[in-house]
């Protein structure tokens, strides 16, 4: 899987389509698991100058099984 470059070439078109297997979701779904490990393993720091981090970790990976679950009610 290669890296996405933001700053490369021309934004991509608005309400592009996109069909995912199984497999795809239960990858992504593993990418987030490892999101979340990582995420609480910057709350045990117990570090106050992390709080932003982890906020934006937490709403990033709930976002996106947001999505996830969407497509899941409608392609299902």
């Amino acid at each position: 899987m290669g890296r996405r470059q933001f700053d490369e070439g021309e934004p991509p078109a608005p309400n592009r389509v996109f069909r995912m297997t199984d497999a795809q979701r239960q990858q992504v779904a593993d990418a987030l698991r490892h999101i979340d490990d990582a995420r609480r393993a910057v709350e045990r720091q117990q570090n106050a100058e992390n709080r932003v981090i982890i906020r934006e970790l937490r709403a990033s990976a709930d976002a996106i099984f947001e999505v996830l679950n969407e497509l899941e009610e409608a392609t299902g």
